[in-house]
């Protein structure tokens, strides 16, 4: 009883013992952790321990330079992340005593630009026809840099550990320790506050080294595939493709909103799903000579691996079918691919035919443009135009006779000035709702006009500006939205939708695909009106999945795939024809914490003062021992 009373002490006396020695820093999930490919690593890591410094902050550019040679001892860099870019990284990293960097977010010092990806987004994986050699890594022109503004800090290998700080209190703790560790300009003597980082993971080198060892997965996630109408109840049809990208990327990877490069043309694509469903509905969708299927594609911002997963499927010759029901879809079947690009808030969109010759990108092109009003203008590229980066490159490399056509707002280069970074954002606006239904409207009956569909079907290409703003409410401000709640509760869904916007990283694991699958179903599916609820199931709904809603049977055709790399199912590791993107695995104790700390040589001095003390007091124990018998005589 004594022994067990005394480790409960023993536990709360060193509990509150360590609480007085350190003070843990909240910095939620915005941390910077390992990425793999065939040939290198990047992002970051400290040691398995975690390391320590001192804390120490520059408050500019001219500061890290003037103040960096005289630092002699370990150090955790404090700075504004406004001044967080390549050539700041740079001196840290070279710097032998850098062990960590704490980076104080402060949305008023917000740069104009900021851009942690490529200049050349994908390159070696792009399409270019003057390239013979499918597996070149040099395929971005050198005179064509599609983001200019790019710093390329994402694919940086840091060896220590980087955290972002976004709440004030938190900033507040840091500023005041680091305030307190100087003196006009240069540090106070010792003691110091210091602090210690950690945020270790597990895999080294590359792709193929840190699989066989077991400590990284393949990036993915999961494509989702809408279509309006069972393909094989008809009779097989040619198929119209519509795709766009769900995912994004940044420096701190669940900071990964990507509004302006997936976020608006998310909704977009939803909102042609709805009105492609009231031409369905209303407008005799069994004369279309073509059937559509929506695709959403995860793992694009990592070298396109959903879309080349997505292409490898519809290769006839692989044995990875891309089976939805009881039906097989090939590239034969593909009559065209319609993507969706990035779209901000502007006006102007580019059509990017990926062959000037093709009558039916012609066609496409023409019947855009036909749509041009003050709000929206539609330019067709001059011929030879290059392709920007995007998921249609994945299709013309299996096969570059497929007819694809790009849709963006970028003309040159990348529109947005924040492309692949935390700052990718946008204003949830009336203006924004208005051009997202206008652009849905004009897609659907494009579509609906490539399918041979007459005049009379057009008017029913139609959405709902309030539907459609709901749809821009749960994916760029707030998931936990009304339209989700709607098909939760419709659905009898008990799961709990997340206070926020979610990081549309796509990872390994990424839930973003789930609420664009659960929205897809509710905008496409079809009120089976001579199936009674009792009968709802497979056998009687002629290929549709069932689903009963409100006592009604509908049907629906929504489908998922993997979006994990081609290269993943070959066990082709270093393959350069395919992404090799993989994340490391890590132990969960990622922990930032502050606390008074002695210089090394006062520690060295204490050390060896006690060491002292141990063996004195030693020897005299063991004196004592030896003439215990005269000490204590009996």
């Amino acid at each position: 009883m004594l022994l067990v009373l005394g480790v409960l002490i023993a536990c709360v006396y060193s509990k509150t013992l360590n609480e007085n020695i350190y003070t843990s820093i909240d910095f939620g999930r915005n941390y910077c952790f390992r990425l793999n490919n065939f040939n290198s690593q990047i992002g970051c890591q400290t040691s398995r321990d975690g390391d320590s410094g001192i804390l120490f902050q520059f408050k500019s550019s001219e500061d890290i330079e003037n103040s960096l040679e005289d630092l002699k001892e370990p150090f955790i860099a404090v700075l504004d992340a406004s001044i967080f870019n390549n050539i700041t990284a740079s001196r840290l990293k070279n710097h032998q005593k850098t062990r960590g960097l704490l980076l104080i977010e402060d949305d008023e010092k917000k740069e104009s630009s900021f851009s942690p990806e490529k200049t050349c987004p994908g390159n070696g994986f792009n399409y270019n026809e003057n390239i013979t050699d499918i597996s070149s890594t040099h395929q971005c022109i050198s005179e064509k840099l599609w983001n200019p503004k790019a710093n390329w800090l994402s694919y940086d290998d840091f060896p220590f550990g980087i955290f972002l700080i976004t709440s004030q209190a938190q900033k507040e703790i840091i500023l005041s320790k680091t305030q307190a560790n100087r003196e006009n300009n240069s540090l106070k003597p010792y003691p110091l506050w210091g602090g210690e980082v950690r945020s270790f993971m597990k895999s080294a080198q590359n792709t193929e080294t840190c699989l066989r060892r077991g400590t990284c997965d393949p990036l993915g996630g999961y494509n989702v595939h809408v279509n309006l109408i069972p393909r094989d109840q008809k009779g097989k049809k040619p198929v119209i493709l519509l795709i766009t990208k769900t995912d994004s990327t940044a420096f701190f990877k669940e900071l990964s909103f990507g509004e302006q490069d997936s976020g608006v043309s998310t909704a977009v694509l939803l909102s042609v799903i709805k009105a492609l469903s009231t031409v369905r509905d209303g407008g005799n969708s069994d004369a279309l000579d073509s059937d559509v299927m929506i695709t959403f594609l995860q793992g694009e911002s990592f070298d396109y691996s959903g879309s080349q997963r997505l292409a490898y499927k519809l290769d006839p010759s692989t044995d990875d079918t891309l089976q939805l029901r009881s039906f097989n879809l090939t590239i034969d079947d593909v009559v065209c691919v319609i993507e969706l690009g990035p779209i901000s808030i502007l006006k102007d969109l580019y059509l990017y035919p990926s062959h000037s010759d093709d009558v039916i990108l012609r066609n496409v092109s023409d019947w855009f443009v036909s749509y041009n009003s003050p709000s929206i203008k539609f330019h067709t590229v001059a011929e030879g135009t290059t392709i920007p980066p995007s998921s249609i490159h994945s299709f013309l490399r299996e096969n570059k006779a497929t007819p694809c056509i790009l849709l963006t707002d970028g003309h040159d280069t990348i529109q947005s000035n924040y492309f692949g970074s935390r700052y990718d954002t946008l204003d949830n606006s009336d203006a924004l709702a208005t051009r997202v239904k206008d652009l849905s409207e004009i897609i659907a009956k494009v579509t609906v006009k490539l399918s041979n569909g007459t005049e009379q079907q057009l008017p029913y290409a139609k959405v709902e500006k309030s539907l459609v703003s709901e749809v821009i409410d749960c994916f760029l401000v707030n998931l936990n939205c009304t339209l989700l709640r709607r098909i939760g509760n419709q659905f009898n869904s008990t799961a709990k939708l997340p206070n926020s916007t979610l990081s549309r990283y796509s990872g390994v694991r990424n839930s973003f695909a789930v609420y664009v699958r659960n929205i897809s179903l509710d905008f496409s599916m079809k009120h089976l009106s001579d199936i009674p609820v009792d009968r709802c199931n497979s056998t009687y709904t002629q290929n549709w999945a069932p689903i009963v809603v409100n006592d009604t049977c509908y049907g629906y055709v929504v489908n998922s795939s993997s979006a994990t790399s081609p290269a993943f199912k070959l066990k082709d590791y270093s393959s350069t024809k395919y992404s090799t993107w993989t994340e490391s695995r890590w132990s969960p104790n990622f922990r930032v914490r502050l606390f008074l700390m002695d210089s090394t040589s006062d520690n060295v001095t204490l050390l060896c003062c006690g060491l002292l003390y141990f063996v004195v007091l030693s020897g005299l124990i063991f004196q004592c021992h030896r003439r215990s018998d005269q000490i204590f005589p009996q």
